[in-house]
Formats: structure tokens, C-alpha cells, sequence
């Protein structure tokens, strides 16, 4: 042990002399005296970590009454299986102790453990601490827009690809990368409680196929997500990154994201509501509204060409028709071609041609998939502003 703890302090000093401090969790966790309590730290947190070794800092404050002080760092596995660090540096209970008057403490990972919680994330209990953060110092660049790496199978007794919902806002483009499409695969997006995520839209083999699968987070799926959003899924298939990949304008927005038809959204409508706007990368021969049981709910009432190339399908709603939608808390859009959004209109139109009649407003750019573009440089772009829609090349 002896060795182990000189080696692991001249990691933290070759550390410290190059590499930055990176806040993996922060908040305040009482352990308490009955281990009963613990947090968790997200796979998604930990991709900062180097492969071979890494440190990291517990921060905290000592309960007064107690005259021992522990903590027990798992894998956030069925069971939490502690990690190889706790069985070197802990009892046989696998607790690690900390000095009396200290706010502070390094822990060092191996390489077995450092893979087991970038597989599974980190669960830590303890006994008479309140942990307040946990930092690691780390030589990588920190890419914000990478929210999650590493190879996770997905399956329905498993959540993958944990996200917190704090580092998420309504508008989000969320692309999820697939190295293996897997047979029959299907994948729903969850929230903490693994209920279907509403204001999401299910992944389906055929997305899957093309190697990747946008996720644009709706203001409906942070309301329902509680601490984080994931995904679970059968079939096989491969999750291997989720990264932030642009912006849409989420504003009336119950689904968005490219998809195969049909597509089951997942959503509760205003009752309010009296008509549904559907997207579609193209025109298409035939659109339908359905429930949960595909049953035909609506005719499409209008249809529009946007500026973009993009055709917007408009259905009617009745109360009944948004009774039997809420009643599964789902509804599917069927069609020939790719669905892109699925938006509760506000006015007459909708979709990204919808414009408003202020001319003052500041003027928007977006791509030719109707993503919004905050800085657009040599390419051809959909200009916004008022109610005055062009396109436009910018070199």
C-alpha cells in the first residue's frame, strides 16, 4: 500500500505541473452514519479522464460528532461493485479513511478502474462526510460539446449515455453516433425515472442504420426528464458517442429530429391545441396521424413548401383526437418520407418559414436542413428576419 501511495503522489505532482482542474460533480451529499446514502457521478462526466491513470479529489466537510471518517468509491453497477482503488487503499470492508481536519483527498485510479466507471459511471457511499465536489486534474482538451464516449451495447435493463438535464437546454441538437446498427434495433429516449421521454421521438432501426441519430431537446423533455436524460434500446446496436452538434429554434417544437417513418413521438398535447404542423425533409404521397394503436386519427388539412425545400403537412385536431393522443402519452406519423419535426403551430403557418411581422427583429441564419447557424460563414443559408425569408450565400 505503501508503494501504491508514493506512486499515486508523484502522479498528482506530474499532474499538477501541466493539467487543469475539471469539476466532475458538485452539490452536497450528506453520507451520513448508516450508509444508507451515496451520489453518482455520470459516465458522461468522466470522458476527461485519461485510459491509464487518473486522480481524483474528494471535497468535503467532517461530521464533528463522529470519530472515523470513510468513503467507498464503486461502479455504479448493479450492486456497485467497489473499484480496486478501495480494496488497495480501504479495510476489508473496502472503506477508505480520511484524516481528522481534512477537507480534502486524493484518490488514484488504474487503468481497470478508470474503464469500468467511464463504462458504468461512479457511485460513491461514505460514513460521516458531506461531500461537497469532486475534481480531476487532466492533460486532455475539454471539449464542451461532448457529452458522452465510450461503447455501450444498448438494452432495456441498462440506461446508456446518462446526460444531465444541467448541461442541457431547450434548442440543443443532441447528434448520438452508432458504430453497430444491430438486427430489429430499436431506441427510446429516458428520463431519470426510464419512463419514455416526452417530448422525444423513438430512434428506429432504420435511423440507427445511417450511423448516426439527432436529438433535438424540446422544453417538454427537460419538464419530464427529472436529473438527466439516456437512452435504452434492444436490437444489438452500438451507442458510441452523444455529442452537441447546433441549435433549433424549440418554440412550439413537441419533437425534432430526422426520422424514418413511422415515427412514434412521445408527448402531451395542450388541450388547447387545434392543429399539429409535420416537417418533412420533402414532399411526400401520404401523411397520417395516428395513435399509439395506429389508428388514423387525421387527414392532412394544408400543406406548404418552405423556403428551405421543406414541406409542412398541417392536421386539424378535435378534443377526442387529442384525448386519445394523451390517453398513451404517444402518437405515431406515418409516411413515405422523413420526418424532420413535429411543431404545435402558432398561427396559420409553421415550420422554420413561419415569420413574424416585426421587421426590427434581429435576422437569423439556418442551413439547409433548418438547423439556426449563430455565426455562417461560405455556404448557402435560409435568412430570417421579420417576415421577410431569402435565401442567401455568404463567402
Amino acid at each position: 500500500m505503501i508503494k501504491h501511495l508514493l506512486a499515486s503522489a508523484a502522479l498528482v505532482a506530474a499532474l499538477s505541473a501541466s493539467a487543469a482542474e475539471v469539476t466532475l460533480w458538485e452539490g452536497s451529499c450528506n453520507l451520513g452514519t448508516s450508509w444508507s446514502e451515496s451520489f453518482s457521478i455520470p459516465q458522461s462526466e468522466l470522458t476527461v479522464l485519461g485510459n491509464e491513470s487518473a486522480v481524483l479529489t474528494f471535497h468535503y466537510t467532517l461530521d464533528p460528532k463522529c470519530t472515523y471518517w470513510q468513503y467507498k468509491p464503486c461502479s455504479d453497477v448493479s450492486g456497485w461493485t467497489p473499484l480496486d482503488v478501495a480494496t488497495e487503499l480501504g479495510n476489508d470492508y473496502q472503506c477508505i479513511s480520511v484524516e481528522a481536519g481534512s477537507s480534502k483527498t486524493d484518490c488514484p485510479l488504474g487503468a481497470k478502474d478508470i474503464a469500468a466507471i467511464k463504462a458504468d459511471g461512479l457511485r460513491v457511499q461514505g460514513y460521516g462526510m458531506t461531500v461537497t465536489k469532486v475534481t480531476c486534474e487532466t492533460d486532455k482538451t475539454v471539449d464542451e460539446n461532448l457529452l458522452w464516449e465510450g461503447e455501450c451495447t444498448l438494452s432495456w435493463s441498462s440506461q446508456g449515455a446518462i446526460i444531465p438535464a444541467s448541461k442541457l437546454k431547450a434548442g440543443d441538437l443532441l447528434k448520438y453516433t452508432f458504430s453497430t446498427a444491430g438486427s430489429g434495433s430499436q431506441v427510446i429516449v429516458k428520463g431519470a425515472d426510464w419512463n419514455d421521454l416526452l417530448g422525444s421521438a423513438k430512434i428506429a432501426q432504420k435511423d440507427i442504420a445511417t450511423g448516426s441519430a439527432i436529438v433535438g431537446v424540446t422544453q417538454e423533455m427537460l419538464d419530464n426528464c427529472g436529473a438527466n436524460i439516456n437512452v435504452q434500446g434492444e436490437g444489438g446496436c452500438v451507442l458510441t458517442k452523444v455529442e452537441r452538434a447546433g441549435s433549433f429554434d424549440p418554440a412550439g417544437v413537441v419533437a425534432y429530429g430526422e426520422r424514418f417513418c413511422g415515427t412514434n413521438v412521445f408527448t402531451v398535447l395542450p388541450e388547447s391545441a387545434t392543429q399539429l404542423a409535420v416537417t418533412f425533409t420533402a414532399a411526400v404521397d401520404y401523411a397520417q396521424l395516428m395513435n399509439s394503436s395506429w389508428t388514423d386519427l387525421a387527414a392532412t388539412s394544408s400543406s406548404k413548401t418552405n423556403a428551405d425545400g421543406t414541406v409542412t403537412y398541417t392536421f386539424g385536431l378535435t378534443a377526442d383526437m387529442i384525448s386519445a393522443i394523451n390517453a398513451k402519452k404517444e402518437l405515431i406519423i406515418n409516411s413515405n418520407g422523413k420526418l424532420i419535426s413535429v411543431n404545435l403551430p402558432s398561427g396559420d403557418d409553421s415550420g422554420i418559414a413561419d415569420i413574424v411581422a416585426d421587421e426590427n427583429v434581429p435576422v437569423e441564419y439556418f442551413n439547409l436542413q433548418g438547423i439556426r447557424v449563430e455565426n455562417p460563414e461560405n455556404g448557402l443559408y435560409i435568412r430570417r428576419q421579420g417576415n421577410k425569408v431569402s435565401k442567401v450565400i455568404i463567402r
